[in-house]
């Protein structure tokens, strides 16, 4: 019996739910939407996605409906971005919502719950429309505070109230994430924590720490707020302690052109071994398995799904101290902990971690996080009860 079988519910238990997520340009936030189909599968009697960019998409099964507003997102760039980009990505935001509220409104007679997922800060006009057709809505809150003081987030955050009242549930993705983000006071619609999973089947230990050559790896997400740049500029202060470390950057975004730029100068220059492979599309345990420390030197985040994967591989972890990281990483226990993302902390701990006499034990700890409560079926298990809570809220 398959694991959907095993976790499905009685047909006339389950409920029909739509799924508004935003069309953004990275690929990641289309791989954690199919993830959360695979979550939803067993659970629901009909599924409507409503997102651009939906060939991204991995259709689990024929309940699962694909509406396409015709609308993607483009990179703006951080220095000098022109004006014509600028209006255009405002265009694009608002035309991007006025499309799902009318996608939501068609259907409007075939689903009980909205659920929306990684859709802020731009949804406020379908989350309206939801209400107004008299729609269940649940906000999956996988963001945390930003440390940028930019004005646009902070006119975007002047919503957060009326949002925050509008919806029926909220679900974070981690416990920490109602302290950072001060939801406390919103108790009576919390519900469980919609965390995604770990498919420990393809994402596994095949070769263990001590087998692995020393090599430092950053995969995610090319964005400054990633702390890719600080991660290139304390490659030079590793290599002075150690000069046969090797570091593995994998990842795609609006500074590719910047680490490719980067890491060869420092190959020039120092001759450091750095590996530079782009948008990891297929393989990835494969990556994580060679690295012999993961290190995510991020400004803010949720909950990034590839401090799990790199767990789940055997990949001990060093990142910093935000959002939800903190509820699976404790330092020296399941993984290593920063107190900043400048270039001089990240050299010096990535030399503690490389360097740590029990980094079997913490390999072997943050592993078993995963399989207590990041499997397929505790995600499932977590949903049933967030759809459960949604419909009787």
């Amino acid at each position: 019996m398959t694991l959907m079988a095993e976790a499905s519910l009685e047909n006339d238990q389950k409920c029909r739910v739509a799924i508004v997520s935003f069309p953004w340009q990275s690929e990641a936030p289309y791989k954690f939407l199919s993830e959360l189909l695979k979550i939803l599968d067993p659970l629901c009697k009909e599924i409507v996605v409503i997102d651009g960019n939906t060939d991204r998409i991995n259709v689990v099964s024929e309940k699962v409906e694909l509406r396409d507003i015709g609308v993607g997102l483009h990179y703006v760039a951080e220095k000098k971005p022109t004006l014509y980009s600028g209006l255009l990505w405002i265009v694009k935001c608002i035309l991007a919502q006025a499309k799902s509220s009318l996608e939501l409104m068609r259907i409007r007679g075939e689903v009980d719950i909205v659920v929306f997922y990684m859709a802020n800060p731009f949804y406020l006009i379908p989350v309206i429309t939801s209400k107004l057709l008299g729609k269940r809505t649940i906000d999956v809150i996988t963001r945390s505070i930003s440390s940028k003081k930019l004005l646009l987030t902070r006119i975007f955050s002047l919503q957060d109230p009326l949002l925050l009242k509008l919806f029926d549930g909220l679900s974070p993705e981690t416990s920490t994430l109602i302290e950072e983000l001060k939801l406390a006071k919103y108790q009576s619609k919390l519900l469980p924590e919609g965390a995604r999973f770990v498919d420990t089947s393809y994402f596994k230990i095949d070769k263990s720490i001590d087998e692995r050559e020393l090599v430092v790896g950053f995969i995610g997400r090319l964005a400054k707020e990633k702390g890719i740049v600080e991660f290139l500029d304390a490659i030079p202060l590793v290599s002075k302690s150690y000069n046969n470390v090797k570091f593995l950057i994998g990842g795609s975004g609006k500074l590719s052109h910047y680490v490719d730029e980067k890491s060869r100068a420092l190959f020039e220059e120092l001759g450091v071994d750095i590996e530079v492979i782009g948008w990891i599309e297929k393989g990835l345990p494969d990556y994580f398995n060679r690295l012999r420390l993961f290190v995510l030197p991020t400004y803010f985040d949720a909950f990034p799904t590839s401090v799990l994967e790199a767990m789940a591989c055997g990949a001990p972890v060093l990142a910093t101290a935000k959002g939800g990281i903190v509820d699976v990483i404790r330092d020296e226990e399941t993984g290593f902990i920063m107190e900043d993302h400048t270039p001089a902390v990240i050299a010096e701990n990535i030399t503690r971690a490389i360097s740590h006499p029990d980094i079997e034990r913490i390999v072997a700890n943050a592993h078993n996080v995963i399989e207590q409560k990041f499997t397929y079926i505790r995600a499932v298990e977590r949903w049933r009860r967030i759809l459960e809570l949604a419909v009787s809220k």
